[in-house]
């Protein structure tokens, strides 16, 4: 499935790295360094070196770019849910992972 425009309404292309780690109860306990593709207020598009099933609760941590947050120190750290899996224009998969928790004061700024 490739993303759709009204999948991805609202949201801005960059690469932003992410770590991950899967929170299910027999996942291995591993973090994955991954980028977004798209960002948004509320999801992230990111690309997955691994399968990620549809409802898994990922655990999230990125750094957000100081042309986004004014401050070179910006960290993002929260839950997410991955809400659907999409085919990237370069082959490789992709999620959509809606943010479900951010820590007090981490949440992403707005990007319009």
């Amino acid at each position: 499935m490739k993303p759709s425009s009204e999948t991805l309404s609202n949201s801005i292309q960059c690469a932003i790295p992410v770590h991950f780690r899967c929170m299910e109860v027999n996942s291995e306990a591993e973090e994955y360094l991954t980028e977004t593709v798209r960002v948004s207020q509320t999801w992230l598009l990111i690309k997955s070196p691994h399968r990620l099933r549809l409802g898994s609760l990922l655990s999230l941590r990125l750094r957000v770019p100081i042309e986004i947050s004014g401050s070179p120190f910006s960290e993002m750290r929260g839950k997410g849910l991955v809400v659907s899996e999409h085919r990237l224009a370069d082959g490789s998969l992709g999620y959509k992972v809606t943010i479900k928790r951010a820590a007090p004061g981490s949440a992403l700024p707005a990007v319009e």
